[in-house]
């Protein structure tokens, strides 16, 4: 199937919060049993109404030339791969570099794309493979072995962000409000200022976070 013109995004600026949310962190990984989640920087959703294709639905309608699927898909792998081509570039403008190659090539191939559901890795691949281009089209030395466990463990933690936000745009809207509001608020807030934002009483405050991080770590399980 040929793919219809679909125009390549822009990058917006400081796609990448560069605050972590060890709080999250911290409570996801306690509790885990098949895996450890964790978070390298704060994930920012938008509180409310999120109606979510399967990668596999965006893939096909893509396919068709629908432009707002295309920019769905963007929308939502845009911080992974800009968070991997950072860690692996010098500069801003290198990941941005990175950030356009990537999304040309997923352009290109996306009709080649057997399994819609690892497009997270693929991505992830190509990623590596175009800042690895940039930095030789710059005649800059790739990073030595021995910053490869360091680099890898960043770009194994940006992977996980993604799972995590990926998750939580699965959670029920109240669950994805009360998370935003204990863990990934700029200000750590009290079950009191928590209850009152969300017009609710106090005592739901506990019950109410366990069972959600209870949804989440299923949904990451």
């Amino acid at each position: 199937m040929k793919l219809h013109m679909l125009a390549c995004p822009i990058l917006r600026e400081k796609i990448v919060p560069h605050v972590r949310s060890s709080r999250l962190e911290r409570t996801l990984a306690c509790g885990a049993r098949s895996r450890r989640f964790l978070i390298g920087r704060a994930v920012c959703l938008t509180i409310g109404d999120v109606s979510r294709k399967s990668d596999t639905d965006l893939v096909r309608q893509c396919l068709t030339g629908d432009q707002g699927a295309w920019s769905e898909l963007i929308d939502r792998y845009q911080r992974l791969i800009y968070s991997v081509a950072r860690t692996l570039s010098q500069s801003s403008e290198d990941a941005a570099d990175v950030f356009q190659q990537v999304c040309l090539e997923l352009y290109q191939r996306l009709p080649e794309l057997r399994d819609a559901e690892s497009l997270p890795a693929w991505l992830i691949t190509v990623t590596r493979r175009q800042a690895a281009a940039v930095l030789k089209s710059h005649k800059t030395l790739l990073p030595l072995r021995d910053e490869y466990p360091a680099l890898e463990d960043q770009i194994r933690s940006i992977e996980n962000e993604h799972l995590v936000e990926t998750a939580m745009l699965d959670l029920p809207e109240r669950c994805r409000q009360l998370i935003n509001l204990l863990y990934l608020h700029p200000f750590s807030l009290s079950y009191s200022a928590v209850a009152e934002r969300l017009g609710v009483p106090v005592s739901s405050i506990g019950p109410t976070r366990a069972r959600c991080l209870a949804k989440l770590r299923k949904l990451l399980s």
